[in-house]
């Protein structure tokens, strides 16, 4: 600025200075690049993160790993009462969805994205389809950077994800691992991935199955995933249930052609 004293070109360094260490914590907080693991032979663990920072001091949040997980043990397995599945079928024969919401699960304090959809393949077909880890990667949409699997062992299956947030400014990775169907009480089966490492706190993600009539399937999709850095909620919950409503929509065009017209009602 002409005639500006030196107050002035002071003042203006110290905030490019700030805004340019703000950007470079952001950054490393959540992990700079994202390393993609190689495959990894089934005995061996997870692959270790190829540019990792040494300790947490640092980046501020280095990749957290959690060697002792195991896939199917968290989620609160509670089955619907005839109510509950009723009033949901009769929300998906309006609108077979997906139907995208935020909600925190009963014994959970964190905000779950979520989407229901009604599936117009047998239970067998989608069962399947969500059993098959090799091929998540046509299920995740175009939210997800990248899905693969990356180890297979007694434990359980080991996927890698990338999820680009806050409108691509932020790229997180991280390895959940999946293990077999679990029952839900009543009917229907939840498969579920828990974090192992990453560049995030944590995550989990669940797939619950139900059979519906007419050989259909109702799917709901239930996401979870912590950051290191101060994140808008608004942001972060829009991200959840995009890619919840994204995971329902690939399974129904991947098991079927789309869902069915809603069932006939009868006249009273």
């Amino acid at each position: 600025m002409p005639g500006a004293g030196p107050d002035y070109h002071r003042v203006r360094m110290i905030r490019h200075r700030l805004v340019a260490a703000s950007a470079a914590w952001l950054f490393l907080a959540c992990g700079g690049a994202s390393p993609e693991p190689n495959a990894s032979p089934a005995s061996q663990a997870p692959p270790a993160t190829a540019n990792a920072p040494a300790t947490d001091a640092d980046a501020g949040a280095a990749p957290v790993a959690n060697s002792h997980a195991r896939a199917g043990e968290a989620w609160p397995l509670v089955g619907q009462t005839e109510e509950e599945k009723r009033a949901q079928l009769e929300r998906l024969e309006k609108d077979a969805g997906p139907i995208k919401s935020n909600w925190t699960p009963p014994g959970k304090r964190e905000r779950y994205g979520h989407a229901e959809g009604l599936i117009a393949a047998d239970y067998a077909a989608v069962r399947g389809r969500l059993a098959d880890f090799a091929h998540y990667d046509e299920l995740a949409g175009p939210k997800f950077k990248k899905v693969s699997l990356v180890d297979k062992s007694a434990a359980g299956s080991d996927l890698y994800f990338q999820l680009p947030i806050m409108r691509g400014a932020v790229t997180i990775w991280y390895v959940a691992r999946f293990g077999d169907p679990r029952p839900v009480p009543g009917e229907g089966e939840v498969i579920q991935g828990e974090f192992v490492k990453g560049n995030i706190k944590g995550m989990h993600l669940v797939f619950t199955v139900r059979p519906a009539p007419e050989q259909r399937t109702i799917l709901t999709c239930d996401l979870l995933l912590t950051l290191h850095v101060a994140a808008p909620q608004g942001e972060v919950d829009h991200a959840l249930r995009d890619a919840c409503g994204d995971a329902v929509r690939f399974v129904r065009s991947s098991t079927t052609q789309g869902a069915l017209p809603p069932a006939p009602r009868s006249q009273p």
